[in-house]
């Protein structure tokens, strides 16, 4: 497994999939109360704001892996060009874990384990940009080309 084949985007990616995953099974809520302490890991908050965030990056870190370590392998087909769909699912991701942060548990104090998921998808949506403006060569937001006369 060469490393330096790696581009920047794909090893932000993937580092950040690596924190996230280490993230999930730290505390992210705690509660304290009359001598008794209790917490609650990524794993115990719900679905939507902490499987689905960590799901979309165990796929993000599969693709790279798949396309930079096993060249020969095919990778399905989707509808929209996988830099793109990086794009997406990094975003979604990010924004799924800072709802969390934002909106919590009305009774439960914040612990590390959430903040450090903030970070995690943080880097997954960074990632997911550079790696959409990788695959259109940095044009994105360029203005378009002038017509030309025939």
């Amino acid at each position: 497994m060469d490393l330096s084949k790696l581009s920047l985007q794909d090893k932000i990616i993937l580092g950040a999939a690596a924190l996230l995953t280490v993230a999930m099974f730290l505390p992210w809520f705690k509660f304290e109360a009359f001598g008794f302490s209790a917490t609650a890991s990524g794993f115990d908050v719900g679905f939507l704001f902490s499987w689905v965030p960590w799901l979309l990056s165990l796929v993000m870190a599969g693709q790279v892996a798949v396309t930079n370590f096993k060249p020969e392998q095919e990778v399905p087909d989707l509808p929209i060009p996988w830099a793109q769909a990086h794009l997406y699912a990094g975003g979604a991701a990010a924004a799924l874990v800072v709802l969390k942060l934002l909106i919590g548990e009305s009774e439960l104090d914040r612990s590390f384990g959430l903040f450090l998921a903030v970070i995690a998808a943080g880097g997954l949506a960074y990632g997911g940009f550079l790696k959409s403006k990788e695959e259109d060569g940095g044009t994105a937001g360029a203005p378009p080309a002038p017509p030309t006369e025939f």
